[in-house]
């Protein structure tokens, strides 16, 4: 009886963690847990109770683990960062950029890689994308 009552905490235990971390990856111990429970009921030893513990417990995590993660992946949308709606905008240089300077973007100055012709100050400029924390830049033809 003793080992009964220790597979059901150790299965509410485990529960309680992988709600608490929200990962999906305690949750298969917990039925390794409730199976030794049913085993210790029955009246297997103790060791027949941790060889099926750890046996359910594998076979459970080795197929539900993956699986958990593929479902609840692929339901969460991705949300875009901030600098990602910057691609596309066009600005106004305000000085000349070669191949390095710097652009004023919702009010932070960025790095910027000019990769094509000289931008003279005052001339439009579309952002291409990044690079690391540095902005790619073309020349806007107008």
């Amino acid at each position: 009886m003793g080992s009964t009552i220790f597979w059901i905490i150790l299965g509410i235990v485990v529960f309680i963690l992988d709600i608490a971390t929200s990962s999906f990856l305690f949750i298969w111990f917990s039925i390794g847990a409730f199976v030794a429970m049913i085993a210790s009921l029955m009246g297997a030893s103790i060791g027949v109770q941790i060889i099926l513990f750890l046996a359910i417990s594998i076979i459970t995590i080795s197929i539900g683990y993956p699986w958990a993660r593929k479902k609840f992946k692929s339901s969460v949308q991705r949300l875009p960062l901030m600098e990602e709606h910057y691609i596309g905008k066009v600005l106004k240089a305000e000085e000349d950029i070669e191949e390095r300077g710097k652009a004023k973007l919702g009010g932070v100055y960025w790095a910027v890689l000019n990769k094509g012709e000289t931008i003279k100050k005052g001339e439009s400029f579309r952002i291409v994308e990044f690079e690391g924390n540095k902005l790619r830049i073309e020349k806007e033809e107008e």
